[in-house]
């Protein structure tokens, strides 16, 4: 066990120190991309399976990278220490990039097989396996190392350590104990797919703190479960009469607003399976969809916290705005003539401050209180229905004043009568007809002439003071840039 390294499924995959290969070309978009960069992008889990799908493209004579140096194929490979490089297709002397040994994997398998085939322990795990599928009269055909030919059609021969077969599905059993390629795992699993049979790799023992390159390739492409036959597992199908495996898989949780795992080591019945021939999954927990769910369920989150702190934003402005509003309000209501003016003009200075901070203050650095108070009596005036802080007896006497000594003034008044639900009250008040006359004669006028058009600062203001109930649905103010303003 010494020198093996186990990396956390989570953890940002890394690239060998010194990579010969040191970029690659996408072969989709053309675009050359850091390997370093590249690899760093994926989590450990991910760049696993990253390699055993570069690698089944490159089996098909597919490719999704090149080298960006001679332009060979490249599929992902990865070093004892579990950190991650590309590897040339092949090799013929013309690129500086050497990535290949002199012995190819077919060599370096023959080395590793010679005079050993079959271990004691690879013959005792398929004698528990045996034991285990015979207590399950539903089993049949059980046999070890039976040559299984392709289907009609297809090529190719398999020997699968056992086999069996329970109703129609045909079941292919390989023990693993030592290293091997991906390539092994690859192509057996390619094999299974065509012939529409469940694959299930089998280890004797097993812990996430302690995994192989083997056991990763077996773990994260079996949607994170591998399955373990031992004496245990062995007992409980002959006392239970039902095929039984100890499965470890991974389980995911949220933790604030990431996924964490916990590692799950569970005594399974066959009947707990999940089983998909086309992606030759064997599962007793679905990692894949409790992940999704989990992510769907931070974004949701997520998305909840945003919309809450946004509404807190909106409401906390809100409570600003109607302070400010209040401020406006009672130093207008509050002053006397015979109050200080020095005290009155400071006071309408802090305040006009604040408003400018809220864009929505007058543009001057002496702004006109006649103006604050000719607004705030106007809001006033359209919210009571009688006229307040103006010298005049009726609402169609102040339309009258308006009009020729504050023309610019006249269509916020009508729109904050509108909005209070006080304009038959101005119509009341023209017993003669002369304001509705005075309207029909002016109204092209009124409409044209930029005298009745309020300074942007002023119907910012007015707008704000109001409400926005100054502002015509319309848009008669011309308020389309205003309203941005206010709205920020």
């Amino acid at each position: 066990m010494a020198g093996n390294v186990t990396i956390d499924p989570r953890a940002w995959a890394e690239a060998v120190k010194k990579p010969a290969i040191q970029h690659v070309r996408s072969l989709k978009s053309g675009l050359m991309l850091d390997v370093r960069r590249l690899i760093g992008s994926f989590r450990y889990q991910h760049a696993i399976l990253l390699r055993q799908k570069l690698k089944s493209q490159m089996k098909a004579n597919e490719s999704r990278f090149s080298c960006a140096t001679c332009g060979v194929p490249v599929y992902l490979a990865c070093s004892t220490s579990k950190r991650f490089f590309f590897r040339h297709r092949h090799e013929d002397g013309s690129c500086p990039a050497i990535t290949r040994s002199s012995f190819t994997e077919a060599d370096i398998r023959a080395m590793q097989y010679r005079g050993a085939q079959e271990s004691k322990a690879h013959k005792r795990v398929k004698e528990l396996l045996i034991r285990s599928l015979a207590a399950d009269a539903r089993f049949l055909d059980q046999q070890c190392e039976k040559t299984w030919r392709a289907s009609e059609g297809l090529a190719g021969l398999r020997r699968p350590d056992v086999s069996a077969r329970i109703d129609s599905l045909r079941l292919a059993f390989e023990v693993q104990l030592s290293t091997t390629f991906l390539d092994v795992v690859l192509s057996r699993r390619e094999f299974y797919r065509s012939e529409r049979a469940a694959l299930l790799w089998i280890v004797p023992n097993f812990h996430p703190s302690y995994r192989r390159m083997t056991d990763d390739d077996i773990l994260f492409g079996n949607n994170s479960n591998i399955f373990v036959v031992d004496d245990a597992s062995v007992a409980a199908s002959e006392h239970r009469g039902r095929l039984m495996f100890t499965c470890w898989y991974r389980k995911p949780r949220v933790q604030g607003d990431e996924i964490v795992d916990d590692w799950i080591e569970e005594l399974v019945e066959w009947d707990d399976l999940e089983i998909n021939l086309d992606q030759q999954t064997v599962c007793a927990f679905n990692y894949i969809a409790a992940e999704t769910a989990l992510n769907q369920q931070i974004r949701e989150n997520q998305l909840a916290r945003a919309a809450e702190t946004e509404q807190a934003a909106i409401r906390e402005q809100e409570a600003r705005d109607q302070r400010l509003r209040e401020q406006a309000f009672n130093l207008v209501s509050s002053y006397d003539e015979r109050d200080d003016y020095i005290i009155r003009e400071q006071d309408w200075l802090d305040l006009n401050r604040s408003l400018t901070e809220r864009e929505c203050g007058l543009n001057s650095k002496q702004p006109d209180y006649s103006k604050l108070a000719r607004m705030v009596s106007l809001i006033e005036t359209a919210r009571n229905g009688r006229p307040i802080g103006f010298g005049y007896g009726s609402l169609a006497e102040i339309a009258h004043h308006l009009f020729h000594q504050h023309p610019d003034y006249l269509f916020a008044f009508g729109h904050l009568l509108d909005a209070f639900g006080t304009k038959a009250i101005l119509d009341r008040d023209d017993r003669t007809g002369k304001w509705k006359m005075k309207v029909a004669k002016e109204r092209e006028t009124m409409r044209s002439d930029p005298k009745f058009k309020m300074p942007e600062d002023e119907e910012l203001l007015l707008a704000f003071l109001s409400g926005n109930r100054s502002r015509s649905t319309l848009a008669n103010n011309d308020s389309s840039n205003t309203d941005r303003k206010l709205a920020a």
